[in-house]
């Protein structure tokens, strides 16, 4: 693609799965997009490229990308896509208002509600996007994803419209943005399916038997219908996110029998690859998740309106303990299964 000068600066900051798959797909049709990157991961994309496959490595394309490593580099960027994970949003910010204050339009692809506290408090044109990508890093500069997906997105209280036109149409060939106009009942429909990051991440299911399926496909079905609860009894309404199983077939699941919600779950799950939770506390052996960020948030919503979660906070709070753990140990189906059982009776 040739330089075109006109092109605002695009700076995507943070360059793990997502934010590199981003930068991937847009360089080819926005060239003044640029990856602030950092370590190996800087070194290896600078000396061999951008690596991105979808499922298989058979299928990998190499892309030549611009990297950056510090906001210094583009002091007139107009606009920031932050594609870092809650816990390192702080930081974030304070560094991008550092070097170039409240001037950029911030595009944030956080899971959940956190960034609407953080955000605000440095920056007065925020857009918030769901994005509804399964993307992973093999290695530095390698990153892989199932489908391309989309990103919906939109503003509190739906302003910046001509410039989400803008950024659509400017994307549009790499990637798809979709303006939503009822944002929060988007973060919250996806939030339902991010409750299941927890409960892949703490059960062991890759070696589930007859017996124990039942078992995990009523424990899956009931924690997420338990979170629709949560969140229409908050106000919350199904925003309709192409690629996610509407709430109404959820519902109408968890009320089969769990041999048949058990074989449903693990059909589902069949060449799913590791969820962002996984990816932290498994594959990366990290202290730190997005429970507090996700789960947790709902089960304060829950207790701020007087109802009962049992599926909900016994994932949570064996999350919470067992994540604590070095190394980590996922759980047994049984052994979740108890337990809940007993906050049941």
């Amino acid at each position: 693609m040739e330089e075109n000068l006109n092109l605002p600066d695009v700076v995507i900051y943070g360059a793990g799965a997502i934010g590199a798959s981003v930068c991937g797909w847009l360089t080819p049709i926005y060239n003044k997009v640029y990856l602030l990157a950092r370590g190996k991961n800087a070194q290896a994309i600078k000396s061999k490229g951008l690596t991105l496959y979808q499922n298989s490595l058979d299928n990998k394309q190499v892309i030549n990308v611009n990297i950056i490593e510090d906001l210094d580099e583009k002091p007139n960027a107009t606009i920031v896509i932050i594609a870092v994970k809650n816990y390192d949003l702080e930081e974030v910010a304070k560094d991008i208002y550092s070097k170039l204050g409240d001037k950029p339009i911030i595009v944030a692809l956080q899971n959940g509600v956190e960034n609407q506290t953080i955000l605000p408090k440095y920056f007065s044109k925020v857009i918030y996007g769901v994005i509804m990508i399964s993307a992973w890093r093999n290695e530095p500069g390698v990153f892989g994803h199932r489908i391309k997906g989309y990103v919906i997105f939109g503003t509190l209280n739906n302003t910046l419209q001509a410039e989400m036109k803008d950024i659509k149409n400017s994307f549009s060939g790499g990637l798809k943005f979709r303006i939503s106009q009822n944002i929060q009942d988007a973060i919250h429909t996806k939030l339902v399916f991010n409750l299941s990051n927890s409960i892949l991440t703490l059960i062991n299911n890759t070696e589930i038997d007859k017996e124990s399926a039942p078992k995990f496909g009523h424990i899956y079905y009931s924690t997420l219908v338990e979170g629709i609860n949560i969140l229409e009894a908050t106000g919350f309404k199904e925003h309709r996110l192409p690629g996610l199983v509407p709430w109404s077939v959820l519902k109408k699941t968890a009320k089969e029998s769990n041999e048949i919600s058990g074989t449903m779950v693990l059909n589902q799950l069949k060449g799913v690859s590791p969820n962002s939770m996984t990816q932290d506390i498994i594959i990366r052996q990290k202290a730190q998740s997005e429970l507090e960020h996700l789960n947790g948030y709902l089960i304060n919503l829950a207790k701020n309106l007087g109802i009962s979660a049992p599926y909900n906070s016994t994932i949570y709070e064996l999350c919470k303990f067992q994540f604590k753990k070095k190394p980590f140990k996922q759980l047994e189906v049984k052994d979740v299964w108890e337990i809940i059982r007993q906050k049941l009776n």
